[in-house]
């Protein structure tokens, strides 16, 4: 049974669970390119390697947040409210289990990726990686720094949007080029993954942003 009111001394505040928590996400993205990339240059070992520290990261930003609602009413002071803190934190988690999705879908069957895609899906796994350090950022700012935070929601949407056109390339050349359909298939669905993760790094910026005006004086 979890006590809702404890008068238990933590080392980590709030504010810093916060901040763990992006900061997971922002290592699993960095993994996730690094399993993209192994992938695509026909490594499966390291891709596995990759892809399984990617899960790992997803695990224990579960954990976080666990230790996160149990501490949810706690007199501990944050700009926000609770239902804004778990909006926050419920953003986050989202983002790292599109993360997870992608590499789970890299462990699931082995094919060779065209030539004539695998720059364009390295690109995209890049952007993925800048998103994610523009997430945890935007989560350090937003505690302490509205308009730094507003930066980095600009730069999230942005490389989403980037992100987004390299997906319509690709998934043109996907059907030039990848003429089995097991190949075609997975390569579709692969890039698809990888674009939802940043769409959901965006619907979290856009969330943000709400805050930001909610709570702005």
């Amino acid at each position: 049974m979890i006590r809702i009111f404890s008068r238990k001394k933590h080392t980590r505040s709030l504010k810093e669970l916060f901040t763990d928590c992006s900061e997971l996400t922002k290592k699993a993205f960095e993994t996730m390119k690094k399993a993209v990339l192994a992938y695509v240059e026909g490594n499966f070992i390291d891709a596995q390697k990759y892809a399984d520290e990617t899960i790992i990261l997803e695990k224990q930003q579960d954990r976080k947040k666990e230790e996160f609602f149990q501490r949810l009413f706690s007199r501990e002071t944050m700009v926000f409210s609770r239902p804004d803190r778990i909006q926050i934190i419920e953003n986050i988690d989202k983002i790292t289990d599109k993360i997870e999705i992608v590499v789970r879908k890299l462990l699931l069957f082995q094919v060779e990726i065209n030539e004539n895609l695998r720059e364009g899906i390295k690109e995209i796994a890049e952007l993925n990686n800048q998103i994610g350090d523009q997430v945890h950022e935007m989560v350090i700012n937003v505690q302490d720094n509205f308009e730094k935070a507003k930066e980095n929601i600009t730069n999230i949407t942005n490389l989403r949007r980037s992100v987004r056109d390299k997906q319509w390339v690709l998934q043109k050349l996907n059907y030039d080029y990848q003429h089995d359909f097991q190949a075609f298939r997975y390569t579709e669905t692969l890039i698809k993954y990888l674009m939802e993760a940043a769409d959901r790094s965006e619907i979290f910026a856009d969330r943000i942003f709400i805050l930001i005006h909610k709570y702005a004086l």
